[in-house]
């Protein structure tokens, strides 16, 4: 059995989809992400409330358990966006996500400040976005804003490290997540960097959906690392979200 930590599945098609549960993936986290900037916060609401019941069922009728993260991804803040946080805050959720920092603007900031407080206050796992652009400098920065709020460590994967910002990432108790796609991390590299960090924090995912399609990365990096799989294609996701 193997959890891919980082989907966004209102991108994938049934056949997509398929393909991943064939591939032995029974569990994915299909994570918050709007194509476009959203002009009312109510869209967001509503996207939220599609993930939770449409997709979920969606994903069932495949064979997939589904885990919806909810929030607001930094490239996609509405107006008045404070409406989000304050529906956050009201409900409860398995896990926040995507979330964190583009280009760590003053907004994005703030937006991910609020996220976190939230979180922390009813133990909700967070999946941290670091951008392809700047990652080594906005992932510090993020960094940053999680130790400023005093942000659980168990309870954050910062996704889509490589080799610009591991090392940074090492230094902290963060879970590390690590994402198999063209631009991000091949499946050779990633058991490279499990061959000498080990397997205890780290938790691979595919990233996929709109556009990003390569459905079966997790599956195919468990066939090379061995001994490993079980924790950073199962284990270590279903310890993170506390299931």
């Amino acid at each position: 059995m193997l959890f891919d930590s980082h989907v966004h599945s209102e991108g994938l098609g049934v056949t997509e989809l398929r393909k991943m549960k064939e591939s032995g993936i029974e569990k994915i986290c299909s994570l918050s992400f709007y194509p476009v900037k959203p002009l009312f916060p109510q869209t967001l609401i509503d996207a939220f409330r599609k993930l939770e019941d449409f997709e979920r069922r969606r994903c069932k009728v495949l064979g997939i358990e589904m885990f919806a993260g909810v929030g607001i991804h930094p490239r996609c803040i509405p107006p008045n966006y404070a409406t989000v946080i304050e529906h956050l805050e009201a409900n409860e959720w398995d896990l926040f996500g995507e979330i964190g920092l583009e280009n760590a603007t003053n907004e994005e900031i703030k937006v991910f400040e609020d996220h976190l407080r939230v979180a922390k206050s009813k133990e909700i796992p967070c999946v941290i976005h670091t951008p392809r652009n700047n990652k080594r400098v906005v992932t510090q920065k993020t960094i940053e804003v999680l130790e400023s709020v005093s942000f659980p460590a168990e309870l954050a994967v910062i996704d889509h490290v490589n080799f610009e910002n591991l090392d940074l990432v090492l230094k902290k108790d963060y879970w590390i997540g690590l994402t198999v796609q063209l631009g991000k991390l091949s499946v050779e590299e990633v058991a490279k960097i499990i061959e000498e960090h080990g397997s205890e924090r780290f938790i691979v995912n595919s990233d996929s959906g709109y556009g990003n399609e390569f459905v079966t990365a997790v599956a195919e990096v468990a066939k090379i690392v061995g001994k490993e799989a079980e924790k950073i294609c199962f284990k270590n996701t279903e310890k993170f979200l506390g299931v």
